[in-house]
């Protein structure tokens, strides 16, 4: 087991539970972050150091009126946040980084001989850029040209680091069929938090169904929108708990009055929507992990995800398992949860059992596994 890691991210993402698996194993020597979560007492402070600007960048990022400027924002961000974090980049075992943040960092801790991991959450940049820029075309838009320059610098990361850490089957496959050997990658399953989400009794009869994340074209929206609309369902509604990207008024326009949407929850309340939910619906064209589909399942629901999400659902047992951009078979498996409603019970009693074994701290021993092997 190495006696001294270092955890790096600009932003929040899962990277507190990678530093807190650390600190379990008694192996954490610093947390460097752009962004220091508020309650959080599993990190020592002093321990934490944090670039507090990059928080205050990245908040006022998310109010930039178009893609293209919140891109070029993105990538500025990341570098900057990457050269102040190498001021606590000291003497270590292990320097673990999320991706494009931490390049420089990096090249830093191997001077010190630390072996390098670089975190990776969704695709492969190459083939990322493949499905969103198609998707941006398909709609009159044009996918921003600052995201290749990002894509550049995922893949010199890749290209330096000595490992590279993914959270699921959907990433590793995507990793190795654009050339990053099978060797240099380790994989993890991220999880949920049991005392959150659990399943409580649905208080009327309606047939809900949730989305939770990001109102983009990223996670498939139009689609989901498109099935329920063609449904026609009684005694139906289909709730979006999330904020909407730029790009969103371009495939929300037409729907309007047909859903609701819900500005962004906190992940503390978020449980409370599924548990009042019928059904769970993740339809993105790339996820490398959809934590929301595990803390969705885990309040006992039924889930419906794409085949590009990265989440460990067996499909006619937890719920379904459809291609991206399948409106008839989205369609489909809708209209079956709601003709079928013991069933649908009984599969999301299959979730909820299914789900408990990727809690939280089931991820903390598969991290602190990796590190002990690694440094054997």
């Amino acid at each position: 087991m190495p006696t001294r890691v270092i955890v790096s991210s600009g932003g929040v993402f899962h990277s507190h539970h990678l530093a807190q698996a650390a600190h379990q194993a008694g192996v954490l020597h610093r947390f460097i972050s752009g962004v220091r979560l508020k309650g959080e007492k599993h990190i020592p402070a002093e321990k934490w150091e944090t670039v507090r600007i990059i928080g205050y960048l990245a908040q006022l990022s998310s109010y930039l009126p178009s893609d293209v400027t919140r891109a070029y924002s993105y990538m500025l961000i990341d570098r900057l946040y990457d050269q102040l974090a190498s001021r606590w980049v000291t003497d270590c075992d292990i320097f673990h980084y999320f991706n494009h943040q931490g390049l420089y960092s990096a090249r830093k801790a191997k001077k010190f001989g630390a072996l390098t991991i670089c975190e990776r959450c969704s695709a492969h940049p190459i083939e990322q850029h493949a499905i969103l820029s198609a998707e941006y075309q398909r709609w009159g838009l044009r996918y921003p040209q600052a995201y290749q320059q990002l894509h550049e610098r995922h893949l010199q990361e890749y290209a330096e680091a000595d490992y590279v850490m993914v959270c699921s089957d959907f990433v590793r496959r995507s990793m190795q069929a654009n050339g990053v050997p099978a060797h240099k990658l380790l994989q993890t399953h991220l999880g949920f938090e049991p005392t959150r989400f659990f399943p409580a009794q649905k208080e009327d009869d309606v047939f809900r169904v949730v989305y939770a994340g990001g109102i983009s074209l990223q996670k498939g929206i139009p689609y989901l929108l498109s099935a329920f609309r063609n449904l026609n369902l009684p005694n139906s509604e289909l709730v979006l708990v999330g904020s909407p990207y730029p790009e969103a008024q371009v495939f929300l326009k037409p729907y309007a009055g047909l859903y609701k949407q819900v500005d962004f929850v906190p992940n503390a309340e978020l449980g409370k929507f599924f548990q009042q939910a019928s059904v769970f619906v993740f339809p993105s064209l790339q996820d490398g992990f959809g934590m929301v589909v595990y803390e969705a399942a885990a309040c006992g629901i039924p889930v419906i995800i794409s085949d590009h999400t990265g989440a460990d659902i067996r499909d006619g047992v937890d719920g379904f398992v459809t291609a991206v951009r399948d409106v008839p078979a989205l369609q489909e498996k809708l209209a079956w949860l709601y003709h079928h409603p013991n069933e649908r019970v009984q599969m999301g009693q299959n979730a909820h059992q299914w789900v408990q074994q990727f809690t939280w701290e089931h991820y903390a021993q598969e991290v602190r596994q990796h590190y002990a092997t690694l440094h054997a």
